[in-house]
């Protein structure tokens, strides 16, 4: 896309849905953390084991599908990722917990309020998030998610809307199904088993439960159901 659409004012200090993180350097910071501090340290402290059932993954855009349980998913996921993948992916984030960030509010400590908007810029500088409502108003996130794919991004999003406490499963919301069948890129299900029980027993470092399992990708014909 041409420069101007990338840094408009008003997308870069109005609008929730950034386009300045796609730029090339910011791509260069991100693949550098990514690949110097973030993969090093997840695993140094969770040393999670990664199954995958195909033996290549395509490099063009993907639909990536995890399940959530934590705020950790994003980076587990990525982690189990080949390289040239993990460094050009997009994660939605709830859009509610985001605007919280941004704004310095909902944090449990006046402290935390301040520091939150300084996080928001981090993670969504390092991490290439974007919001998307839990509930409606998700068509302005599914236009951003295309522009992401149109620009050669896959897109990470956690389709249960919420983290599960258990670690099991939850129902899907609505729209997920749309984003799968509207975009035609191949759906990529990545499940991450054994966190629930870490989460329960509060026991982190290195356990040895914690696995990534990447799935085949899936190719949706335009026939598919929305549902």
């Amino acid at each position: 896309p041409p420069r101007s659409t990338l840094f408009p004012y008003t997308t870069l200090f109005r609008s929730p849905y950034l386009r300045w993180p796609w730029s090339w350097p910011m791509r260069a910071v991100r693949a550098a953390f990514l690949e110097l501090i973030a993969q090093p340290l997840i695993r140094l402290l969770a040393a999670p084991r990664v199954m995958s059932e195909t033996r290549q993954i395509s490099d063009g855009p993907l639909l990536i599908i995890g399940n959530h349980v934590t705020a950790y998913d994003g980076p587990l996921i990525l982690y189990a990722l080949p390289g040239r993948v993990r460094r050009r992916v997009a994660i939605a984030m709830s859009a509610e917990v985001l605007g919280d960030l941004r704004h310095g509010r909902g944090q449990d400590k006046a402290m935390l309020n301040l520091l939150a908007p300084i996080g928001y810029w981090l993670i969504t500088a390092l991490y290439n998030v974007f919001p998307l409502p839990r509930r409606r108003g998700f068509r302005k996130s599914f236009a951003h998610a295309g522009e992401a794919m149109d620009c050669g991004y896959s897109v990470m999003i956690f389709p249960e809307g919420h983290r599960s406490e258990t670690g099991r499963l939850q129902r899907f919301r609505e729209g997920t199904g749309l984003l799968a069948k509207e975009s035609q890129v191949p759906v990529l299900p990545v499940g991450i088993r054994g966190l629930g029980e870490l989460k329960a027993s509060g026991r982190w470092v290195r356990s040895g439960r914690l696995e990534v399992r990447v799935g085949a990708p899936v190719k949706l014909g335009p026939e598919a159901t929305a549902a």
